[in-house]
């Protein structure tokens, strides 16, 4: 049998739900299309005028906003909306956590105020 050079790796099952149904649409396979998307990330990395390593020193706040171009502005604003669009479990217990502490402010989901009182439920306050 020959060799392959294949590897695993571990995605969150939400990335390779949405990989399957994109690859289902373009007649590929998940792994075509996961292999498909990275390509097209490294191209984008690597096009001239836009520098990645300026976009993660402003996410990791070592770099100011301003400091980027336009598009590596775009790239930011991107990564930082995908950040809280999809947060990994560990932050989502965290905000979980936080939900449930006596005092944590939220929506009632119809454009109120509401804040966690000390027997856990909620109270509006505006």
């Amino acid at each position: 049998m020959p060799a392959t050079n294949r590897a695993s790796i571990k995605l969150s099952s939400d990335f390779v739900e949405e990989a399957r149904r994109e690859a289902e649409v373009l007649h590929r396979s998940v792994g075509a299309q996961v292999e498909h998307w990275a390509k097209l990330g490294r191209a984008f990395e690597n096009t001239p005028g836009f520098d990645i390593r300026k976009v993660r020193g402003v996410l990791e706040g070592r770099l100011k906003i301003e400091d980027l171009t336009a598009a590596e502005q775009d790239r930011f604003f991107e990564e930082l909306g995908d950040y809280f669009d999809n947060p990994d479990q560990k932050m989502r217990d965290y905000f979980a956590e936080l939900g449930a502490r006596e005092g944590a402010v939220g929506s009632d989901g119809k454009g109120g105020i509401v804040r966690r009182t000390a027997s856990g439920d909620w109270e509006t306050i505006a």
